[in-house]
């Protein structure tokens, strides 16, 4: 069958590899859509400080998918062959998804009001919704999003959901500030045209914002600096983005703001996913609005190429993996 792996630096290739088996509490899904997550991908794909040569070759490219269940194992009774299903797996044509009701990565029926494009979108709904519990926002609130990559951009439409007053979305590139209007930011600030903070506060009549969802990523560690500047005193930041090189906490920032971890007190609860499956399917989440590439899988690599190069060209990138 074949895979997405990374066999070197900064290369991702189509390889041939043998099928997977299943155990008897898992099922053996056919895959037809997967997700990429730029972010943690290409910390996989790319050699960052100190990585050691043995992180390639990298099979672990993907943690979204979807498709259809071709076999279920002996003790599976609550799924059979043929029913649609998302799984937090690798892009890879077969995979083989646990059922039990206590994994990491469970195997999520799909409804039918759900498109194969959308479906993947559900594996971020549980992260999505910790993350807008940690940030705890409030009606008439401003927040700011710093980085509108996947992350940003799923963020932006959680964060409209719980009734902030404006929602300011951050990048350094018009492509992506303009995905943030798809995705329904009210205010936006190209941060390599002018200073993020001088804009917040420009926009806050010189308060800040009231809470900080930092989604920046990669090698782009002073935007963690820009964050903690532009939030306004008794304010919190929430760090959801997975930066390559150490972060700075400038001095006196937070004695009188809150940092707060993106993944503290997370609930692992599968039941979770359908809060996000729900709001897909209802059209509270526009996911596709966001959609730049819907590639083949034999096209993967050469959107890797782009990720690695020109990461700001791509929104959410879609791999089919149907004819």
């Amino acid at each position: 069958m074949k895979k997405l792996i990374a066999p070197e630096p900064d290369r991702v290739i189509v390889a041939d590899v043998e099928p997977p088996t299943i155990a008897p509490d898992e099922v053996l899904v056919r895959a037809v859509r997967s997700l990429v997550s730029p972010g943690s991908e290409l910390n996989r794909v790319r050699r960052l400080p100190d990585d050691p040569d043995d992180k390639w070759p990298n099979h672990d490219l993907g943690y979204a998918m979807c498709g259809e269940i071709i076999k279920v194992g002996a003790d599976v009774t609550h799924l059979q062959p043929g029913d649609r299903v998302a799984t937090m797996q690798h892009h890879q044509e077969l995979v083989a998804s646990p059922t039990r009701p206590d994994v990491l990565k469970p195997t999520l029926r799909i409804s039918d009001d759900i498109s194969w494009d959308q479906a993947p979108f559900i594996l971020w709904g549980r992260s999505c919704y910790n993350w807008t519990l940690k940030a705890d926002i409030r009606p008439g609130e401003t927040v700011a999003v710093m980085g509108l990559g996947l992350v940003g951009l799923l963020m932006t439409m959680w964060a409209k959901l719980r009734g902030p007053g404006r929602v300011i979305g951050i990048d350094l590139h018009e492509s992506r500030l303009e995905l943030g209007r798809k995705a329904g930011c009210d205010a936006l600030v190209n941060a390599r045209e002018r200073s993020s903070v001088e804009a917040v506060k420009e926009l806050t009549g010189g308060k800040g914002a009231d809470c900080t969802l930092h989604c920046a990523a990669g090698p782009h560690v002073e935007a963690f600096e820009h964050s903690q500047l532009l939030t306004r005193e008794q304010g919190r930041i929430v760090l959801i983005g997975i930066h390559s090189r150490p972060l700075t906490i400038l001095r006196g920032q937070f004695l009188w703001k809150d940092l707060l971890g993106g993944c503290t007190d997370y609930d692992m609860d599968q039941k979770l996913f359908a809060v996000g499956a729900e709001l897909i399917a209802n059209g509270s989440l526009p996911v596709l609005d966001i959609v730049t590439h819907n590639v083949h899988y034999t096209e993967a690599p050469e959107v890797y190429d782009t990720l690695n190069h020109r990461e700001h060209e791509a929104g959410a990138v879609l791999i089919r993996w149907d004819y």
